[in-house]
């Protein structure tokens, strides 16, 4: 089945449509967040931006791999630098950083 670029564009608008009725969206604000980490400010060690993705990874063991229980090990914070894409973790808890200018 092949769509014209007008039809792909129609069922982009719809979806972002849909999306956004049933407040679905899971990034809160598409240029990122500032953080905290241990009361400092978080910055790309790559490229020096400031604001970040948030999300959490889990941090998987042989054992527990191997018992089928990987639900049960540590996760871990990550921040994905909105510039570069670079991807910090961190084993303690991050705070958000308000933004001033709002």
């Amino acid at each position: 089945m092949y769509y014209s670029k007008e039809e792909l564009e129609k069922i982009r608008k719809q979806g972002e449509e849909k999306l956004e009725k049933l407040g679905l969206d899971k990034v809160k604000d598409k240029n990122g967040r500032k953080y905290k980490a241990n009361d400092f400010q978080v910055s790309c060690v790559h490229c020096k931006h400031d604001k970040f993705e948030q999300s959490s990874a889990l941090l998987n063991t042989r054992g527990m791999s191997y018992l089928g229980l990987d639900w049960l090990n540590n996760s871990a914070s990550t921040l994905m630098c909105k510039r570069c894409g670079f991807i910090h973790w961190f084993g303690i808890g991050l705070t958000e950083i308000e933004d001033e200018t709002k």
